[in-house]
């Protein structure tokens, strides 16, 4: 049987078809990704939506702001305030002050017993007249002058007779014509010498008793002592300087010159009068034995107020000056001329207190009064706790009256500034990213726009927005912290519960 093998063409339409299906499942994916990113855009403007009508905003206020700070807390205290105590042993003879006696500086409150008082205590009052006659024969330095003129007059006439002492060793003097002098004069009194003797020997065996025979003697002794200085002197100028003699006399001369230095600087010295530090030396003296004189009393050391006395007549000191308990109270004494308070701010608002700031006080002792002060003193030095920096502010009281006391507690208000036309927001709407300020503002269409913002005056809670981007009443909102964690945080977090501001 015959087979017949039949060949069938493929068509050409085949890879065609197959190319076109590719093409149109391509298209159909791209219109469903197209689709889905317009679904997914969509859903993300409704869930924007959504999530913005979730956020908590507040409106930008406009209108005066002011920064205050209040509830702040002080003490009073007096303008100084010391506690006396006895100084010495013995027993309280007088109590010279009562409670609320005003007193002057230096005035003496109460003292011991003199009988009563310790040895050296006692001596000190004679020890004293001695010291204070020094210190005024010191200032008043006649005798002083006087002392040293003579000094200085004797040193003079001890250097001249050092002087001629050596002078008369010069043999510089020495000339040709000295010495031929010398030798006639020492010549011409040998003569007279043998004339004399001569006119001796004529009446030698006359009686002793003779007036002739006296004159004869005493010619002899007169010529012979003239013959012998005059021989003595030309010898000199013919001999040789004992050197020894000659450094005794130049080393003579040279003292006798320091001394005379000497002498006149301290009689010019003596002339200018006594200088500070010597009188201060002087004085110091004066002042010790004083001290210990008036350890025995208690003294005033500024004009003020009696507000304790615990001394009692008949009390019996026993002071231990080598005991940490040596402070026997015995008054204590205020200056209750001004008042003043202190309180500690924020380094936030340091820089906006100035002295003389006005303030507002009220004390809960005094009810229905609002007193008057001003800043007195503010540090230039903080204090650092934890985190925290604060500086002290004192506060001095302008109208303070009877009711005022020392130790009261009082609560002050600070208006440090105000601002008539000022945008604020409150603290926690701000947000800070790589040292910028900005708020989540509203826009028209629901959602929230991150916006920069430059902020100014800090006070309480709000903060000041100095910007054209934000305007009183947008809506902003309210707590960012809430939602930006992310590489942000609320500046104003950790002042939110102290007092203070500052602007930026």
């Amino acid at each position: 049987m015959d087979h017949k093998i039949v060949v069938q063409k493929k068509s050409a339409w085949g890879p065609i078809l197959i190319i076109l299906l590719i093409i149109l499942i391509i298209a159909a994916a791209g219109v469903f990704l197209v689709v889905r990113l317009q679904l997914t855009q969509n859903l993300m403007r409704v869930e924007a939506v959504a999530s913005s009508l979730a956020v908590t905003t507040t409106r930008v206020k406009e209108g005066v702001y002011e920064l205050k700070l209040d509830n702040i807390t002080g003490t009073v205290r007096s303008a100084q305030s010391v506690d006396l105590n006895w100084q010495t042993s013995g027993t309280v003879s007088h109590i010279l002050v009562s409670v609320g006696d005003k007193v002057e500086k230096d005035q003496v409150l109460a003292y011991l017993d003199e009988s009563t008082l310790d040895l050296d205590v006692i001596g000190a009052n004679l020890d004293i007249l001695d010291a204070q006659e020094d210190y005024d024969k010191l200032v008043n330095n006649s005798d002083k002058i006087a002392s040293t003129l003579s000094t200085m007059v004797k040193a003079q006439q001890t250097l001249e007779d050092a002087q001629k002492k050596l002078d008369s060793m010069d043999m510089s003097r020495v000339t040709d014509v000295n010495l031929v002098i010398a030798r006639d004069t020492a010549a011409l009194a040998q003569v007279k010498y043998e004339a004399a003797l001569q006119k001796f020997e004529d009446v030698r065996d006359a009686p002793l008793d003779s007036e002739g025979r006296k004159k004869a003697l005493g010619d002899v002794g007169g010529y012979r002592s003239v013959r012998d200085n005059a021989l003595a002197h030309y010898n000199w100028y013919l001999g040789e300087i004992d050197q020894l003699e000659l450094q005794t006399r130049e080393a003579a001369v040279e003292l006798a010159k320091a001394q005379l230095d000497e002498a006149q600087y301290q009689y010019k010295k003596a002339l200018n009068g006594p200088t500070e530090a010597e009188k201060m030396q002087a004085q110091s003296k004066i002042d010790a034995y004083q001290k210990k004189i008036d350890s025995s009393k208690i003294i005033a050391p500024f004009s003020g107020t009696v507000t304790q006395i615990d001394a009692r007549v008949g009390d019996v000191i026993t002071y231990d000056s080598a005991s940490a308990a040596r402070n026997i109270f015995a008054v204590r004494l205020d200056d209750v001329s001004a008042f003043y308070m202190d309180f500690t701010v924020s380094e936030l608002y340091i820089n906006s207190i100035r002295e003389g700031l006005p303030v507002k006080i009220s004390f809960a002792a005094i009810p229905n009064k609002v007193y008057n002060g001003v800043v007195y003193n503010v540090s230039d030095v903080g204090t650092q706790s934890g985190w925290n920096i604060s500086f002290k502010v004192t506060v001095i009281l302008t109208d303070a009256d009877e009711n005022v006391k020392s130790g009261m507690t009082a609560d002050l208000t600070l208006e440090i500034e105000r601002i008539e036309d000022a945008k604020y927001v409150p603290q926690t709407s701000i947000l800070v990213k790589d040292d910028q300020y900005f708020v989540n503002k509203k826009k028209a269409n629901g959602e929230m726009e991150e916006v920069p913002v430059e902020i100014g005056l800090i006070s309480g809670k709000n903060v000041q927005i100095i910007s054209d981007m934000v305007s009183g009443g947008d809506e902003i909102e309210l707590d960012v912290n809430k939602k930006n964690t992310e590489n942000a945080f609320n500046p104003f977090a950790m002042f939110g519960a102290m007092m203070g501001g500052s602007r930026r």
